[in-house]
């Protein structure tokens, strides 16, 4: 289970690659290709195994001869990030160690098809009618909608305005974009020309909310401590500044060290802090946290929760930068802030690091490359002197600086020392985990690279997008939009195509997405029964547990004899319990194990058929019944004498525990597959099947399961629309999109979701045309 060394070898390096798969913040890729997803791979140099950890994904795109793409991710128990590929180009940078290219002068182009209307519930609520799409599409991907306009998230143009000028549409199909205008500097638009006082550059509610800064009432935040500042600031109000180290643990990022000072730059706080979960990851290469370090260490979060409120006087104000990760690692809300990534505003919302502020701007040093890890006094020091200064020399002062042009100078260097060799990062932590997101955004790539987008759709891209790095295409129907993309794509290295179906799909979101989530929660249960009055819940739950992981399992009441309810987290693990428990003696009764049939369940063996012949499963088995954790070393153990096996994956515990008893085996051929499920089945012990559910459906399944009660009927009296004419049309248009494709074209179809709704998650579908 180790990566061919020969395809490992070289690494060719696109900053355009890097940029978007930056810029998209999304639900981690979960899905595997050739090869695919690995539970662990072995650092070239060191041939030390390298485990992946919880909170981030690995992504390896490698363009061989044939053009091939290659995933490899865990499952997270945060919020996790999806990867879209982006464009190549001639020109070699640095790009993060979890995305690679190879060969990649054999990729033709890049399509990127943005669906605005649909979310995943809708694949799934269509899937028999999606023929193509799950034909011609080997990968999928969940991904959370963005908070603003799908197309500027995915250029990193998060402020981007798209309008459909209806009044104009017909004259202005083939029209040239507008010349780009002087836009004004970010900081004196956001802030004018005049100097304030420190109250003018605290963080509004709004602002908070949209930069995942904890609060009063956000989601997640119910265990959190208010520092108990809530006296009104005035300019004359102290300022402080706050940094924190995290580690990785099997729960997510901990914290590890926080460091507090005052005005005067005195550090009056700085405490190493013993995390209440098992390490993982040190991450010593940016934390500066050694495992010695915290060997005798017993302060706790709750600890320096305590300290923090005692120091902090009521009208306190916190300077940091991007310091909702620091309250977040600190369980805390404080209600005002000074946030240094968004107080020297950028264009499109893009943000500077603290370490390049700190050196054009303080003309200070920070973050040395000789040294080990971050210092967090320095950190917090370097950010609360970066406000004082905004704050005592104004926007006009700052804004007369031109940031932006020492950014793109700096960036114009062939070798950037904050991009550190992903090699060493192996080597130091024994773990792959995310780099801090640095460099030039997607459109400032474009622009060096002399390289445009032609984008396809029924809106317009207004100013502030420069004319020279889009070729605005408008069309009057989704029938010319398709005419058109199949005409441009040939020839352009970028295209966006964005379909839209009105609001047929965004009425009713939430319901609909809801009863998806009924239809496959009702998939994964089961009944068994008649047993004796009494019957022992632990008994049956041994045995229906060694079909997969068990959800809820409960006592049926309305029947004359006990019946047994139990709902699984996989979809194979209620498919091995009909197959292989009905009939079976458990506590002394003889018991039928049959599905629950709903009205939404009726076609449930025509989706198991087509999801056992997805691409993505048709090589992939599942197992389970395993007694010990499913370590890396224990699989092998287990499983070596499959010489066929290619990969391993072995999702997280739907509960949040760290141990699962199930896995999925991925084999060269479906005949390889069918062999291993029948050995399996003959030896004992295990129980074994084709896979149905792809990877990235875990996640979403664990969170079906948790929001629908057992037994919850879902309403089924409205009526609902038929869209399935709309939705065949739509799969026969990405066919015929596909069909028109070059040779090697790296296509990517997005189901973006509601951007009006964060909880509904969409998807992606990503291929190369053969």
């Amino acid at each position: 289970m180790t990566y061919p060394q020969d395809r490992l070898s070289m690494v060719d390096r696109d900053p355009l690659l890097k940029i978007l798969v930056d810029q998209l913040i999304l639900q981690r890729v979960v899905s595997g290709a050739q090869p695919d997803i690995r539970i662990g791979g072995r650092n070239q140099k060191s041939k030390k195994k390298v485990s992946l950890p919880l909170a981030m994904a690995s992504i390896i795109l490698l363009l061989t001869t044939d053009v091939d793409i290659w995933l490899r991710c865990t499952n997270s128990t945060l919020e996790d990030q999806l990867v879209v590929i982006g464009i190549w180009m001639r020109k070699r940078t640095q790009v993060r160690c979890w995305c690679s290219i190879h060969h990649q002068k054999h990729l033709r182009g890049v399509v990127v098809v943005v669906l605005p209307d649909l979310a995943q519930h809708h694949f799934y609520q269509f899937y028999l009618h999606f023929h193509s799409l799950r034909r011609l599409f080997r990968h999928k991907f969940s991904l959370s909608p963005p908070n603003g306009d799908f197309i500027a998230s995915l250029l990193g143009l998060n402020d981007l305005d798209v309008q459909v000028p209806k009044e104009k549409m017909n004259d202005q199909r083939s029209r040239e974009a507008p010349e780009p205008t002087m836009s004004p500097d970010p900081i004196l638009q956001k802030y004018g020309r005049e100097r304030h006082g420190l109250t003018r550059y605290l963080l509004t509610e709004e602002e908070m909310r949209k930069n995942d800064y904890p609060f009063v009432g956000s989601s997640n935040t119910e265990n959190y401590v208010h520092t108990q500042c809530s006296e009104e600031p005035t300019d004359s109000s102290p300022l402080f500044g706050l940094d924190c180290e995290m580690c990785l643990t099997c729960k997510g990022n901990e914290l590890t060290r926080v460091s507090l000072v005052d005005a005067q730059g005195q550090c009056i706080m700085d405490e190493l802090v013993k995390p209440d979960n098992r390490i993982l990851n040190y991450r010593t290469r940016f934390s500066g946290i050694t495992k010695k370090m915290l060997f005798r260490v017993k302060t706790k979060l709750k600890d320096v929760q305590e300290k923090c409120k005692k120091l902090l006087p009521p009208d306190a104000v916190l300077v940091g930068h991007s310091l909702n990760f620091d309250l977040q690692a600190l369980q805390m809300i404080h209600p005002n802030v000074i946030d240094t990534s968004l107080l020297f505003a950028r264009d499109f919302g893009k943000k500077y690091k603290l370490k390049f502020l700190a050196q054009e701007i303080l003309k200070r040093e920070i973050q040395r490359e000789d040294a080990v890890g971050h210092n967090p006094i320095e950190d917090a020091l370097a950010a609360l002197n970066l406000a004082q200064y905004f704050i005592e020399h104004g926007p006009e002062k700052i804004a007369d600086i031109k940031l932006q042009n020492f950014f793109l100078s700096a960036n114009n260097m062939k070798s950037r020392p904050d991009n550190p060799d992903p090699t060493s990062e192996l080597e130091q932590n024994g773990l792959l985990h995310p780099l801090p997101s640095d460099g030039l955004s997607f459109l400032d790539e474009l622009e060096k690279a002399d390289r445009k987008i032609a984008y396809v759709s029924r809106d317009e891209l207004r100013d502030p997008v420069p004319s020279k790095q889009f070729e605005n295409l408008l069309c009057a129907s989704n029938d010319e939009i398709l005419e058109k993309a199949c005409s441009v794509t040939p020839r352009s290295p970028f295209t966006i195509v964005k379909f839209q179906h009105g609001h047929f799909f965004s009425k009713c979101h939430t319901d609909a997405n809801e009863k998806v989530a009924c239809k496959f929660t009702e998939m994964m249960t089961v009944f068994a029964g008649p047993f004796k009055s009494g019957v022992c819940l632990k008994s049956v739950k041994m045995h229906f547990e060694s079909c997969g992981p068990i959800h809820s399992l409960s006592t049926v009441s309305e029947t004359c004899q006990p019946y047994i309810c139990i709902t699984y987290s996989v979809l194979e693990g209620a498919q091995l319990a009909v197959e292989l428990l009905n009939g079976s003696c458990i506590d002394g009764c003889h018991i039928k194990v049959q599905r629950m049939i709903t009205r939404r369940t009726l076609d449930y063996e025509d989706i198991f058929k087509e999801m056992e012949e997805d691409p993505e499963n048709k090589n992939t088995i599942y197992v389970s019944g395993f007694t010990k954790p499913l370590t890396e070393e224990f699989l092998q153990e287990q499983l070596n004498h499959f010489k066929e096996m290619k990969s391993i994956f072995v999702p997280t515990n739907p509960k949040g525990q760290q141990c699962v008893k199930y896995c999925y085996l991925k084999f060269h051929s479906p005949d390889a597959a069918a062999t291993a499920v029948e050995r399996i089945r003959t030896h004992g012990g295990l129980r074994s099947m084709k896979a149905v559910t792809s990877s990235h459906l875990h996640r979403w399944l664990q969170a079906a399961v948790t929001c629908i009660p057992p037994h919850q009927e879902c309403n089924e009296a409205v009526p609902q629309e038929d869209h399935t004419e709309i939705i065949k049309d739509l799969d026969r248009k990405m066919n015929q999109l596909y069909e028109s494709l070059l040779e090697n074209t790296l296509c990517v179809i997005l189901f973006p979701g509601n951007n009006s709704s964060g909880s509904l998650p969409g998807l992606g579908l990503m291929g190369i045309k053969c």
